[in-house]
């Protein structure tokens, strides 16, 4: 099994399977009126079941609670039409969330009836993967009481289709986006690959364009992008496509530009449910809006237009209603595939079909490694005198850059202690050329795996020195593995991690950027460098 919550848990040849499969269940479906039921027999001969039993056994649960259309409906459809049974709200009012329950609780009601896959949409952003691992430790439990009592139990954990949280991610809504441009590209003698694509309006709050920009680099487009004034990409996102040398062209707010260079254009609606008040709408509307005045301006260079939709026709009509059957107006076409690219995404998670790619589950938590440091024999002369000698048993943690060394204490705990210790900031090297703060602990104390990896976040040139009967006999230098957990808030206030009744620990994954250490929220994917961390004081205090 494995869950469809983020494009940037795909590979390139994951993400051309599920189009491959998307491609046989769109022509097995239109098969019939056209080509003699020809597309039908072939689907059954290559997944061994006909089209309408291919979920016969799937019974999803669908938990949208922001309003929705066409990702709603269309994984209902997605799996009726497949055979399954599917369920759900469309709703918080429906449920006990607004009695409140965690979602994680709400959840795991599903799972706990049986269902075996959970569809969601939410405000909250990282909800699906945390979703995910709520229940798999809730399924453990359950299985366990069960063995206990001597009681079968046969639920597994569901798999999990992210509908769209917040500004984050929309993994289904890109599959079918993708599928649409191949499907295009491929009538215009192209493939996927090497496309121009402008990414149009609000790249602030769109999570649409946000998905898309997860996979550019997989396919080598060249992004350009146009929007109006403070809409533009978030800096984070930007940092990840240049990273993946990913080639970037900013047009500022005029639209005709990034629109002559590009094979596609991926309109959007400005967010107005996100992005609150005293924005100037009617300049908004007047810089965003395609029509058909504009289409005629570009001539033969116009792209193609494609749009998640749906459109703000109350507000900004940023697709103008004579556009609406312009040739190179894309975007019902490129909705309808909403339906094939679903019922692919589900088949192939669920494994009704078999041998394509496995699980993309995955372990985050890696443990902090300690590398050995030589010990210099015997004492040397006291240049600091107001450090002190450790006299018996101790540790002395050394080489904290200058200032850091009260921070790093409270983020270690040591102030809540009884330890007795002794924190010198601001002290000179040995060289003299720079300076450092320092902490020793006087007295038998054993540093957790938690703390080694909060000394190698703050200051990652540090040595950890154990004294046993005055002497080192260990010295040491923490070096973080791949991810940190419960040390830094999320910067995002959306973030699941701060939603407090859900009690989810924050985790990150720990990125080496051209020198500089970033920290890339494994829930909603925000990305801060450490340094952004230490100045906003988000790093959590172990122990409180």
């Amino acid at each position: 099994m494995f869950d469809i919550i983020s494009m940037r848990d795909f590979s390139k040849e994951q993400i051309l399977t599920i189009l491959d499969v998307a491609d046989d269940v769109k022509r097995a479906i239109h098969d019939k009126a056209v080509h003699g039921s020809t597309f039908r027999r072939r689907f059954k001969r290559t997944y061994g079941k006909p089209l309408e039993k291919l979920l016969e056994d799937v019974t999803a649960a669908v938990m949208f609670v922001e309003n929705s259309t066409r990702t709603h409906y269309s994984l209902r459809t997605a799996v009726t039409r497949a055979g399954g049974y599917v369920d759900g709200f469309s709703s918080a009012e429906e449920t006990s969330l607004k009695k409140g329950e965690t979602w994680a609780d709400t959840a795991a009601m599903f799972a706990l009836y049986g269902y075996n896959l959970l569809a969601m949409r939410t405000t909250t952003e990282g909800i699906p993967r945390w979703t995910k691992e709520f229940l798999r430790q809730k399924n453990e439990q359950v299985q366990e009481q069960h063995r206990s009592l001597g009681l079968p139990y046969g639920y597994t954990v569901p798999m999990i289709i992210n509908g769209g949280d917040g500004k984050n991610q929309h993994p289904t809504q890109c599959l079918l986006d993708l599928m649409t441009i191949r499907e295009i590209a491929r009538g215009e003698g192209k493939g996927l690959d090497g496309l121009d694509v402008a990414l149009l309006n609000d790249l602030k709050y769109g999570r649409t364009n946000a998905s898309l920009m997860s996979i550019a680099h997989h396919f080598d487009w060249t992004l350009h992008f146009a929007h109006p004034q403070r809409f533009g990409p978030p800096q984070h996102r930007l940092k990840e496509l240049q990273r993946r040398g990913v080639e970037m062209h900013h047009h500022g707010d005029d639209f005709l530009s990034a629109m002559r260079s590009v094979f596609v254009a991926y309109h959007c609606r400005p967010q107005k449910e996100r992005v609150g008040a005293g924005e100037d709408l009617m300049t908004i509307k007047e810089i965003g809006r395609q029509t058909q005045a504009r289409y005629d301006l570009l001539g033969d260079k116009a792209p193609y237009l494609l749009h998640p939709l749906p459109v703000d026709a109350e507000t900004f009509e940023e697709i103008s209603y004579d556009l609406i059957f312009h040739p190179k107006n894309f975007t019902a076409f490129q909705a309808a595939n909403g339906l094939y690219a679903r019922i692919a995404g589900i088949a192939l998670g669920l494994e009704k079909v078999k041998g394509f790619f496995s699980s993309s589950e995955s372990e985050v938590c890696e443990e902090v490694s300690l590398q050995d440091l030589p010990i210099t024999e015997g004492r040397q002369k006291i240049i600091h005198p107001r450090s002190g000698y450790i006299e018996h048993e101790g540790i002395v943690l050394d080489h904290i850059p200058e200032g850091r060394g009260r921070r790093l204490a409270g983020v270690l705990g040591l102030e809540h202690e009884e330890v007795p210790k002794v924190i010198s900031d601001y002290m000179p090297s040995h060289d003299g050329k720079r300076r450092k703060d320092m902490i020793k602990i006087h007295g038998q104390y054993t540093l957790t795996l938690q703390q080694y990896q909060a000394m190698a976040l703050i200051a990652p040139d540090i040595s950890v020195s154990i004294i046993e009967h005055g002497k080192v006999v260990k010295k040491v230098r923490p070096q973080l593995g791949s991810t940190i957990e419960g040390l830094v808030r999320c910067g995002n206030d959306a973030c699941v991690t701060n939603v407090k009744k859900e009690h989810v620990a924050p985790k990150h994954t720990v990125l080496d950027v051209q020198g500089t250490r970033v920290v890339n929220c494994h829930y909603c994917e925000i990305e801060e460098t450490v340094m952004d961390v230490y100045k906003a004081n988000r790093f959590l205090y172990i122990g409180e």
